[in-house]
C-alpha cells in the first residue's frame, strides 16, 4: 500500500516527556519486572506450562548450566518472544527513554526471563530475537499506541483513545495508568501522518503437495506511518515504517499468518531528479510467515531505500522501495529436521532482500508488485542452508469513499540443500480476490 491516499490520517506523535534523570533509569527495571510476573503467572497457573514451575534450585542451574538452544514451538520463539521483547522496550518508553535508551532494557527484560522465569536451560536465540524483534516491534507498537492518544481530550473521547492504546500497547497503557498520564490534560502534540489499509476477502492456494486447491478466507492490513521524504527536518528512529500483517484461514487444518514490518532508523536524502523524493538509511527489519510452504522468522538490521517519483504521465505516480539486511538470527522450517533432530525447524544466520514497486493514478487504480528472498545459513539444525521468499503482483480499483476492490497473485518457493539429505525445490501459487478500504 506504498502509494496510499492523498490525505492520510494525521495523528498524534509519540507524547512528549522530560528527558529520564536520577530515580528514572530504574523505572523501567519495574515494568519489566512487573510484565515478566505477568507472563509467568499467566504461564504457571493459567498455561500450567511446564517451563513456568521454577524456584531457588531452577535459578541456580540455569546459571550452572549456562545458555544453550531453546526449540520451543516455532510461533513461540519467532513471534511470542519479539513480543514479549515488545512489552519490555515499551515500558521504557513509557516513562520518557528514546529509541537507544530503551534498548538497553529490552536486553534486560530478555536475560531476567531466561535466567530467573524459566526452569529450562537459557537459550541464545530467545535471547537474540527477544531483543532485536522486540526493539524493532516495541517501537511500532509504541507509536501506533500514541497515535491514538490527545491528552487534550476528555470524557468518553479520552477513555476511548487511552483504551486503544491499552489494548494496542498493554505495558504502555498500563504504565499510563499508573503514572496518572493516562487522566493528566496538556496541550495536543504535533501530528503525524498515517495511512491505514483493510481487507478481506477469498484465496485460493494451490499447492503441489495437496489434490485441487484451498479456498479461504483472508484478512489483511497494512500501515504507513509517517513521511521518508527528507524535509530537514529532525528524523528520529521509526519516523517512518511500513507494517503488513494478514491471516487466512479456511478450518483447523489450514490456515496461513504473515507479519511483516520495516522502519528506517535514520535518513539521507539524494539527488533523484526534480518533483522526485528520495532517500535512504540504515534500517530495522522483522517478520513472521507461516505457510503452506515454508516457515519463517527472522530479526534483522540493514539498510533501506525509498523513492517517490512523478513520472510526468497522465498524473501517473511511482514508489520504488529496496530492503537489504543482515539476519542477526531467523528460523526457518525443513522437511528433514524434525526427522533428523525431533524439533520442527533450523535456526540460521544470513541475509534478507525485498524490492518493491507501485505504480497508479490517484483514484484511478495501483498496480504493485514485490520480489522477497531469504537466505540462511543454518548454525543449529540440520546442516546447509536455506533459500525460501515470495513474490507478487497486484491490481487496486477504488470504487468510491476509499472503498474499492483488488486482485492479486503470489508465488512462494523454496529452495533446500541440506548437506546430508537431498535438494528440495518446490514452487507454490495463491490467487486473492478482496474488498479493501484505505484511511
Amino acid at each position: 500500500m506504498p502509494l496510499g491516499s492523498d490525505e492520510p490520517l494525521q495523528l498524534a506523535r509519540p507524547v512528549a516527556m522530560e528527558a529520564p534523570e536520577g530515580w528514572d533509569y530504574l523505572k523501567p527495571v519495574g515494568n519489566l519486572l512487573l510484565a515478566n510476573l505477568v507472563y509467568w503467572v499467566g504461564s504457571r497457573y493459567i498455561l500450567h506450562n511446564d517451563f513456568s514451575y521454577i524456584g531457588s534450585s531452577t535459578i541456580i542451574d540455569n546459571f550452572e548450566q549456562g545458555f544453550g538452544w531453546d526449540f520451543d514451538a516455532f510461533g513461540t520463539n519467532q513471534f511470542g518472544h519479539p513480543y514479549q521483547g515488545a512489552g519490555y522496550h515499551s515500558g521504557a518508553r513509557a516513562v520518557g527513554f528514546g529509541f537507544w535508551g530503551a534498548i538497553p532494557y529490552t536486553l534486560l527484560g530478555s536475560l531476567q526471563w531466561e535466567l530467573f522465569m524459566e526452569n529450562t536451560r537459557p537459550s541464545y536465540n530467545d535471547v537474540v530475537t527477544t531483543s532485536v524483534g522486540g526493539v524493532a516491534l516495541g517501537e511500532v507498537l509504541f507509536r501506533l499506541s500514541s497515535a491514538l492518544l490527545d491528552p487534550s481530550s476528555h470524557g468518553a473521547q479520552r477513555a476511548v483513545r487511552e483504551g486503544g492504546a491499552l489494548l494496542i500497547n498493554p505495558v504502555y497503557g498500563l504504565a499510563r495508568l499508573a503514572s496518572g498520564e493516562a487522566a493528566r490534560h496538556a496541550p495536543a502534540g504535533p501530528d503525524q501522518p498515517v495511512a491505514f489499509r483493510f481487507g478481506v476477502g477469498l484465496n485460493d492456494f494451490n499447492s503441489s503437495d495437496l489434490r485441487g486447491s484451498m479456498r479461504n478466507i483472508g484478512l489483511k492490513l497494512g500501515i504507513v506511518y509517517g513521511d521518508f521524504a527528507d524535509d530537514g527536518q529532525q528524523f528520529l528512529p521509526f519516523d517512518w515504517f511500513m507494517v503488513e500483517a494478514g491471516i487466512n484461514y479456511r478450518s483447523t487444518d489450514f490456515y496461513t499468518a504473515d507479519f511483516d514490518l520495516s522502519g528506517l532508523l535514520a535518513r539521507w536524502g539524494w539527488e533523484c531528479g526534480g518533483g522526485n523524493q528520495c532517500v535512504w538509511g540504515p534500517s530495522m527489519h522483522y517478520d513472521f510467515h507461516h505457510t503452506p510452504v515454508f516457515d519463517v522468522g527472522t530479526s534483522a538490521v540493514g539498510f533501506t531505500g525509498l523513492g517517490r517519483f512523478a513520472p510526468g504521465w497522465g498524473g501517473l505516480r511511482l514508489f520504488a522501495g529496496l530492503d537489504l539486511q543482515l539476519v542477526a538470527l531467523g528460523g526457518v522450517d525443513s522437511p528433514y529436521v524434525e526427522a533428523a533432530t525431533g524439533h520442527t525447524y533450523n535456526l540460521g544466520v544470513g541475509g534478507y532482500g525485498r524490492a518493491m514497486l507501485a505504480l497508479g493514478k490517484p483514484d484511478w487504480f495501483q498496480v504493485s508488485g514485490f520480489l522477497s528472498r531469504y537466505y540462511l545459513r543454518i548454525v543449529k539444525g540440520v546442516a546447509g542452508h536455506e533459500v525460501v521468499g515470495m513474490s507478487g503482483v497486484k491490481l487496486e480499483v477504488p470504487i468510491r469513499w476509499g472503498f474499492g476492490v483488488a486482485a492479486g497473485f503470489t508465488r512462494y518457493n523454496r529452495l533446500g540443500v541440506s548437506d546430508d539429505y537431498p535438494r528440495v525445490d518446490r514452487s507454490d501459487y495463491a490467487q486473492e480476490l478482496q474488498i479493501y478500504w484505505r484511511l
